[in-house]
């Protein structure tokens, strides 16, 4: 998309960082075949350092406690996909650190840790990479992360459930609502240590500026501070929300940026629509910024894109169904598309996830932004 047609920062271009790329068989059709290089700091700067210079305005990083699997919330067995990730807040470091990137969203579990080690940690990152920090709390309804950990087991999805939203809602209202309460606390840890009572000269610190939470949390995240990291420039918090009430309200309670997931039963318009009406309803919500999420596959042509995608499914062994649209085209037509959506529907970005990163990425960085 050519950035002349548009009004500086008026559309913002994120890509998604996840192993060899999004699709079950990525491994496959990438041209990484040692699997130590996808655990190397060279390969995250590689991608960090292109990105920037193709304009992309921010990454997002993953979080996981528990392996990848093609099984819903099962384990398998198979030795043809990416498996295991990186810790996201050790990759974000890396990359605000050896590159020119705008933003790092980093994704954090908050079902199965503790607000006060997640505020430290987003805090020690913001010191790194101050204002390119945002904050992705993720609530796992995985029984496999609760195992990893030892810790209370969770209501679970089954895979009939994940695109009937009646569901999801009944099924995760506590865990969202948890949720809720875990970013409001981790937001008043940020507040315990303010950069501003850190001193010069003779005076390292002002004590009184420094002080415990007045509130200790919730019953299940108790956290009383002061955090042990001045926080001068708080991260944002973005929500990746799928289309149900739970999670479109706590985007709407506590997030600044909220990427919605469209399908074809649920077009854009739709999500707008459902989404502002429920932060109509939420108290305090205050006009959080809409980007999409889409899953991309990338051609020279619409056939060759096509095919792409079909050889990606043959090899996986199954069709691919993710849990948002995946266009499947031209760099040129999805520009189109994205211009639409931003012209007819407002939407502040993008989150794009490339089938493969070493094509699809490829083609964003290269093509599509510039």
């Amino acid at each position: 998309m050519d950035r002349n047609l548009v009004d500086p920062g008026s559309f913002r271009f994120g890509l998604a960082l996840e192993g060899t790329g999004w699709h079950p068989a990525s491994w496959l059709s990438s041209p990484v075949k040692d699997a130590e290089e996808v655990f190397a700091s060279g390969y995250w700067t590689g991608w960090g350092r292109a990105a920037a210079s193709g304009g992309i305005d921010f990454v997002t990083l993953e979080d996981g406690l528990s392996l990848q699997s093609d099984r819903f919330a099962t384990a398998d067995q198979a030795h043809d996909r990416v498996r295991g990730r990186l810790d996201p807040v050790v990759t974000a470091a890396i990359l605000l650190a050896t590159t020119d990137l705008g933003e790092v969203v980093v994704s954090r579990n908050v079902t199965h840790t503790n607000p006060f080690h997640v505020a430290v940690q987003m805090a020690s990152l913001a010191a790194i990479g101050p204002g390119r920090v945002v904050w992705r709390p993720q609530v796992s309804a995985d029984a496999r992360d609760a195992m990893v950990v030892g810790g209370p087991a969770t209501p679970g999805l089954r895979p009939e459930d994940l695109y009937v939203p009646t569901r999801i809602a009944r099924r995760l209202r506590d865990l969202f609502r948890d949720a809720e309460d875990y970013v409001r606390t981790v937001r008043e840890l940020w507040r315990t240590f303010p950069g501003e009572s850190l001193g010069s000269g003779d005076t390292f610190l002002r004590p009184g500026m420094v002080a415990p939470l007045e509130l200790t949390g919730t019953e299940r995240y108790p956290a009383a501070g002061p955090l042990t990291v001045p926080v001068r420039n708080a991260p944002k918090v973005a929500v990746l929300a799928h289309h149900a009430l739970e999670p479109y309200r706590l985007a709407a309670a506590v997030a600044d940026r909220v990427f919605v997931t469209p399908s074809q039963e649920h077009p854009i318009p739709a999500l707008l629509t459902a989404f502002r009406e429920v932060e109509r309803l939420t108290p305090d919500a205050d006009g959080t910024e809409v980007y999409a999420d889409v899953a991309v596959v990338l051609g020279d042509t619409e056939e060759h894109a096509r095919a792409r995608l079909a050889r990606l499914n043959e090899a996986a062994g199954f069709v691919w169904a993710p849990d948002t649209y995946v266009f499947v085209g031209t760099t040129d037509r999805l520009a189109r598309e994205l211009a639409d959506w931003r012209e007819q529907f407002g939407l502040r970005g993008v989150r794009l996830r490339p089938a493969v990163l070493a094509d699809d990425g490829d083609r964003i960085v290269r093509e599509l932004v510039r």
